[in-house]
């Protein structure tokens, strides 16, 4: 514990016990407030579309609602859909919530799905990652006020899963005034809604939703600090600035229990991994043996229990347990250096060979950057020399989309589950499907398109898990560890209430 922190930790302790009422009680008419640090302000502010809604705490779950949710191990919720069922092979049918309206009193109907499915295939919305992630979906149909039909271009057995990240808007005011307008000031159904940017302070500022369908009643307004570094969010907590703060190192989360603080250390749906370069011909792991011998050479085991305090443990799979299509009998990659230069040796590489991997310069696990270097460690005792190339976040965005590495053989990224708990995401981002594709193999495309046409919960779910397996013995990266999210928080909280991958801040509540 570094002496700033350990002081503060001291002060923290004696001044939990000056507190005899409650801290988040009003003064007069002031609001109740939940403070929470994170990382960074969002990018694209109140643009819903432009990023995908990961993460246990994220504004944008408590700003908006979409069709459906995922649950606890990817069980579907109703949201603003009630009911849900195919219609054929290629359409679904919603049955909407009734009586919701936005926080700008435009009501929430049918005609905002087909107006939201609209616009996500035009123009307008070319380049969101929403858009792309959705792009099966065709069209929208009126059925009645509260029936909706969404047509697809081709099968897809879980667009149910993928309406849970399309959140709803209010699309009169967003074809009114434009997206960048709207993103400056937002309008959903969800519990909040904007009140302040925070562009001078630093702190944007959410305001309790009168008109929303979800309760909302334990706090008048959410604050949101942008701290970038992760000491200082601890410290943060620890000062009694903040209530709950998002994204702390693991032995940042030891100081704070040490102090009496609460802290939640929980493995999201999503793999850490080094993607491979496959379809480069170029590049040494364009040879599957060469790719199994990097899997062999990592100590998966050392790393989780030394760096990860076994809070994640290692995987040799696209998906985490949780996932719909999780392989429980495929085994770990075995740390066995000896094997591993077995194989590059029948590679051709027996004295060895250079790599670069583009990694984070901001990753959004803290240790990520420890990791890099006892990977790079546990490479070069195998003969593997890797050259570790660290990019800022919007740099490394451009390569994943575009599939231009740079000339780099590695890149790392995750295989990210966690948007709908399934395992054909990460099965088709490993796939020729893949925009700027960066594994092909085609003999694995039959089995795709057969698993989204299966409608079939268990015969589907047998298909993903051949697929899995298929990428274990093919695999098209070095797999790592499932990401997890960590919260620290007051003693003042309840435990916080979570729902699938996200925590409920409009469910948070204080201790009497």
């Amino acid at each position: 514990m570094n002496s700033v922190l350990k002081l503060l930790v001291v002060l923290a302790a004696g001044l939990m016990g000056l507190f005899d009422g409650n801290v988040f009680a009003k003064e007069s008419d002031a609001p109740s407030v939940l403070r929470v640090a994170v990382p960074g302000r969002p990018p694209g502010l109140g643009n819903p579309y432009s990023s995908l809604p990961i993460g246990a705490i994220n504004h944008n779950h408590i700003l908006y609602d979409a069709l459906t949710i995922v649950g606890d191990k990817g069980v579907m919720l109703p949201a603003l859909a009630l009911m849900w069922e195919p219609a054929g092979d290629m359409s679904w049918v919603f049955t909407l919530r009734p009586g919701v309206t936005f926080s700008n009193g435009e009501a929430f109907n049918a005609q905002t799905v087909v107006d939201v499915v609209a616009y996500l295939r035009s123009e307008k919305a070319a380049g969101y990652l929403v858009a792309g992630e959705t792009a099966m979906i065709d069209s929208a149909t009126v059925i009645n006020e509260l029936t909706v039909r969404i047509d697809t271009n081709r099968p897809d057995a879980i667009l149910p899963k993928r309406m849970s990240f399309v959140y709803m808007v209010a699309m009169e005011y967003l074809e009114a005034v434009g997206m960048d307008a709207f993103g400056l000031s937002p309008v959903g159904s969800g519990p909040f809604k904007l009140k302040d940017w925070g562009q001078r302070t630093g702190t944007y500022v959410l305001e309790r939703n009168p008109n929303s369908w979800r309760d909302n009643d334990n706090f008048d307004e959410i604050h949101f600090t942008a701290v970038g570094d992760v000491t200082a969010r601890a410290q943060s907590i620890l000062s009694g600035q903040m209530d709950l703060s998002f994204k702390l190192s693991l032995d940042l989360l030891t100081d704070l229990s040490a102090a009496g603080f609460k802290t939640l250390a929980r493995p999201t749906y999503s793999v850490g991994a080094w993607a491979f370069h496959q379809v480069d011909d170029q590049s040494p792991v364009s040879d599957v043996r060469v790719r199994r011998a990097l899997n062999m050479a990592i100590d998966r085991e050392g790393i989780a229990a030394t760096i990860l305090s076994g809070v994640s443990q290692p995987v040799s799979q696209v998906a985490t347990a949780d996932v719909y299509g999780y392989a429980p009998d495929i085994p770990l990659f075995p740390y066995d250096p000896e094997a591993a230069r077995a194989l590059l040796d029948s590679a051709g590489y027996g004295d060895g060979l250079e790599l670069r991997a583009v990694v984070r310069s901001d990753p959004s696990v803290p240790e990520s950057s420890l990791i890099y270097q006892v990977l790079a460690q546990n490479l070069a005792a195998i003969g593997v020399e890797v050259e570790l190339d660290p990019v800022p976040g919007q740099r490394w965005l451009i390569m994943y989309f575009s599939g231009d590495w740079d000339g780099a053989d590695i890149l790392d990224t995750s295989f990210n589950n966690s948007i709908h708990g399934d395992a054909i995401r990460s099965i088709e981002t490993a796939s020729c499907l893949k925009a700027g594709a960066y594994f092909c193999n085609e003999a694995l495309m039959p089995l795709i398109e057969a698993s989204n046409r299966d409608f079939d919960p268990l015969s589907r779910e047998k298909k993903l898990q051949k697929l899995v397996k298929a990428l274990h013995f093919d695999p098209p990266a070095l797999y790592l560890f499932p990401y997890f999210d960590t919260l620290g928080y007051s003693p003042r909280l309840n435990e916080l209430p979570v729902t699938g991958q996200r925590v409920e801040l409009e469910s948070v509540t204080v201790r009497e």
